[in-house]
């Protein structure tokens, strides 16, 4: 009989489409650049709560997407932590170097400011092409990849009342399209975003 041999065949085939000893890809963890500085003023503290954003980034991996729709979610790179409080932690310790108040991710018990941050956008602007506009961003080369950031602030005492409110847009050249350019040219234009919050904080000569 041929079916013993057929089977036998088949059992060969598949088994060969199955790779048990195959080794993960390591995974390398990335973190948003920020400084680490201790406060020189006491108060007003200010309270940065996570960050809101996009659903498409709401994952452990680094994803790279940009306004045509194109995404590619990077299983070997990841955030180190999540990055709504990623976020928020980074521009809280770039505004304690900035003007030296201390920033807090818990609500403090106290009179305190709030930050609300919301993520409009982090992604990657491509270069024009077929069909495609020939719009560039103010600082930017043509025809180059660029990460873009937006991000909306609000800016309250603690009682609610709102001080400020802002939308604040950066980007920066990336060398490569990757993981690690990516995030480190987002952090750099979370550090302009953040410079530019710090103009609308108390400073020593206005605070109590």
């Amino acid at each position: 009989m041929k079916t013993p041999a057929l089977v036998l065949g088949l059992t060969l085939l598949l088994t060969g489409c199955i790779i048990f000893d195959k080794k993960s890809e390591a995974v390398t963890f990335h973190q948003l650049a920020s400084p680490a500085t201790a406060t020189t003023r006491n108060a007003p503290t200010l309270f940065v709560p996570r960050a809101a954003i996009p659903a498409a980034l709401r994952r452990p991996n680094i994803v790279l997407l940009d306004d045509t729709g194109w995404v590619r979610i990077e299983d070997a790179h990841r955030w180190i932590a999540p990055l709504d409080r990623a976020v928020a932690e980074a521009v809280g310790r770039h505004l304690t170097s900035l003007t030296g108040l201390p920033a807090a991710t818990q609500t403090p018990s106290d009179e305190h400011l709030v930050l609300l941050l919301t993520l409009d956008k982090m992604e990657v602007f491509a270069p024009a092409g077929p069909g495609r506009s020939l719009f560039s961003l103010p600082g930017t080369t043509p025809n180059a990849d660029t990460a873009t950031l937006q991000v909306t602030f609000r800016l309250e005492k603690s009682d609610g009342t709102l001080l400020a409110a802002k939308t604040l847009s950066q980007s920066r050249p990336l060398k490569e399209r990757s993981p690690a350019e990516f995030v480190q040219a987002q952090s750099a234009n979370l550090a302009a975003v953040s410079a530019e919050i710090a103009k609308l904080l108390p400073n020593p000569s206005t605070s109590k």
